[in-house]
């Protein structure tokens, strides 16, 4: 059976202006994408009683987090949505983002705080910063 893969190439990353309607701006030079990076929280509701099982632990889930998406940048000072990135990075900002793949196959919605916003300046290498947005919420994918 042939594989139903799809590139990574060519996915977006776009920053909702917070207006309404909302207008979403695909932020510049961006080189790699990963997250949401979601998981459950796990909680030990192991018992005394739970030695007739075994002694082994006994988990339930707990509550959902969305984790953090995070992605690097070619940093260029004079682009508007890095620009936009400082901004709301400072005033420590809620903002609607999507992560569009390729051919626009699926969107994952999400809203999130800009967390960490590190630069490297490489001797032999572009200027970058590695991107950290603090999702709050629940994504969604359409």
């Amino acid at each position: 059976m042939a594989t139903a893969a799809i590139s990574g190439y060519g996915t977006l990353l776009k920053l909702g202006d917070g207006g309404g309607p909302e207008t979403f701006t695909t932020v510049g030079e961006v080189r790699s994408i990963s997250g949401p990076s979601m998981e459950t929280e796990e909680i030990d509701v192991t018992t005394h009683s739970s030695a007739a099982a075994g002694a082994f632990r006994e988990f339930i889930l707990g509550l959902i987090d969305a984790g953090t998406v995070e992605f690097d940048i070619n940093y260029v000072p004079a682009d508007a949505t890095h620009i936009s990135l400082r901004t709301i990075f400072l005033a420590r900002t809620k903002r609607n983002w999507q992560i569009v793949l390729p051919g626009s196959v699926q969107t994952i919605s999400f809203a999130g705080y800009v967390k960490t916003m590190p630069f490297e300046f490489p001797v032999d290498d572009a200027i970058t910063a590695k991107i950290s947005i603090r999702c709050t919420g629940a994504p969604t994918f359409s």
